[in-house]
């Protein structure tokens, strides 16, 4: 089994999303676990919440983005995400 580590104890995340990787606007079918995995983070001991983009197919590995935002997020937060062309 694989998984994703934080680093360290204190940090939890919710609301986690998958977002598939697509190619020329047309989704890939080949690969359905291709894309990444979205989720808020927030660390306990700084109290700072990120956003952290996790590639799926290297999910054990470090994030790909962490983006720091301006306030906490609260646990059991869920977000939609839509397609640009909705």
């Amino acid at each position: 089994m694989e998984y994703h580590a934080f680093e360290n104890s204190n940090v939890f995340c919710t609301g986690l999303a998958f977002v598939p990787k697509e190619e020329e606007g047309i989704e890939k079918e080949e690969e359905e676990d291709d894309g990444w995995i979205i989720a808020f983070v927030h660390h306990e001991d700084t109290n700072l919440s990120q956003v952290h983009i996790i590639e799926r197919k290297k999910l054990s590995g470090e994030a790909i983005a962490k983006i720091t935002l301006p306030c906490k997020i609260p646990y059991g937060f869920h977000e939609t995400l839509m397609p640009i062309s909705f």
